[in-house]
């Protein structure tokens, strides 16, 4: 499962926190698996000498976050095009609102004595799998947090899967602002997941929705766009 730690030039201006470092430490990933059932294993490093006894915590969030829509689409239930969110969102940077239904904590120590700690999650059946679409997104990140003075040193990273999407659907989107059918692609490990106020459902495209013989999903959208 291709996954990255980083924000994908694709991705920009969603409203996705990019990775933050901490002063002396950083987050270094064995296993990620962002859904459901998944493990998250790694490891808080000392990023530099010296012996520091405050201890470290290690979160996992996961945060449903949705587009707040132009008005004329609010509610709207209808069938849209690859092209909709371009339509939509041409014209300014787009506002995500979100909300976290899932965090855990470990309490990992300090790194006094200590190169690094070790922390593993195994996270709960029925979380929804890491995805970003076009009305509705569902993110992962992991925060290594020490306290000080004032607030904590923080050292975060998103876990964003990129993967090849083969297979067109129709991805049913809902938030609190209403509900959209889009023609989309999706990968062979997508399902349908909810969390928060949002869901992601998938279905069958309509014969007359299908992409033409040996089409690509950058294919399809570039006849679509063409109209």
């Amino acid at each position: 499962m291709p996954l990255r730690t980083d924000i994908p030039d694709q991705l920009h201006f969603r409203g996705i926190e990019p990775p933050r470092e901490a002063r002396g430490f950083t987050i270094a990933l064995e296993t990620a698996e962002p859904y459901g059932g998944g493990r998250i294993e790694g490891w808080v490093e000392r990023a530099r000498s010296g012996h520091d006894a405050r201890p470290i915590s290690v979160q996992v969030h996961c945060t449903a976050a949705w587009l707040d829509v132009a008005p004329q689409l609010v509610g709207k239930k209808r069938m849209l095009s690859l092209t909709t969110y371009w339509d939509i969102r041409s014209r300014a940077v787009p506002v995500w609102l979100e909300q976290d239904f899932f965090t855990e904590r470990l309490e990992v120590g300090p790194l006094a004595d200590a190169h690094w700690q070790q922390f593993a999650f195994l996270l709960p059946e029925g979380l929804p799998r890491a995805l970003e679409g076009t009305f509705v997104s569902f993110r992962w990140r992991v925060e290594a947090r020490r306290p000080r003075l004032v607030g904590s040193d923080t050292a975060s990273v998103p876990l964003v899967i990129q993967e090849p999407q083969p297979l067109p659907i129709v991805r049913i989107e809902t938030s609190p602002i209403g509900t959209w059918r889009l023609l989309e692609w999706r990968s062979e490990h997508e399902i349908d997941g909810s969390g928060g106020p949002c869901s992601v459902e998938y279905a069958r495209r309509r014969s007359e929705d299908m992409p033409l013989p040996g089409e690509t999903r950058d294919a399809e959208l570039a006849r679509r766009t063409r109209g």
